[in-house]
């Protein structure tokens, strides 16, 4: 169980929240090009040793919803429709297909906020999923 699968998987789950969105690639991209999208990274998170055999590891995927600025009409649309279906999306899959022990709920997110991403204007909405995964501690 990898962060990277996770993130697969929320892209995954970013892209059935409705059809009018056009791309959720597995790794970050450096241009805006194709809108609405979804970028999805490891944004901070926690961990604690539970004891000598067990690492409570909980990082908070970033999950980054990008509409098109220039058209506010359409993208608030589109916000109404993917910010309920995403959110009912995570709730069914808390283990991200077995991808992580469980998404530590609650999930929160963001108002729009207006963006520049390289260069484009875009209105973002940000979820910050926490994910959980018992690990090994390693010893060197």
């Amino acid at each position: 169980m990898t962060i990277d699968t996770a993130i697969q998987r929320i892209q995954t789950l970013a892209l059935a929240s409705s059809n009018h969105m056009k791309l959720a690639p597995d790794k970050p991209i450096d241009n805006a090009g194709t809108l609405p999208m979804c970028i999805a990274h490891l944004g901070g998170g926690q961990f604690t040793a539970a004891n000598s055999t067990t690492n409570i590891f909980i990082p908070t995927i970033f999950v980054d919803f990008h509409f098109n600025r220039s058209w506010l009409k359409q993208a608030f649309t589109q916000i109404d429709e993917i910010v309920p279906a995403f959110s009912n999306l995570l709730a069914g899959d808390p283990t991200l297909d077995g991808s992580r022990d469980t998404i530590v709920f609650p999930v929160t997110f963001e108002a729009p906020t207006p963006v520049d991403f390289d260069g484009i204007q875009t209105l973002m909405v940000r979820f910050n999923v926490p994910v959980k995964s018992l690990e090994t501690p390693v010893t060197y």
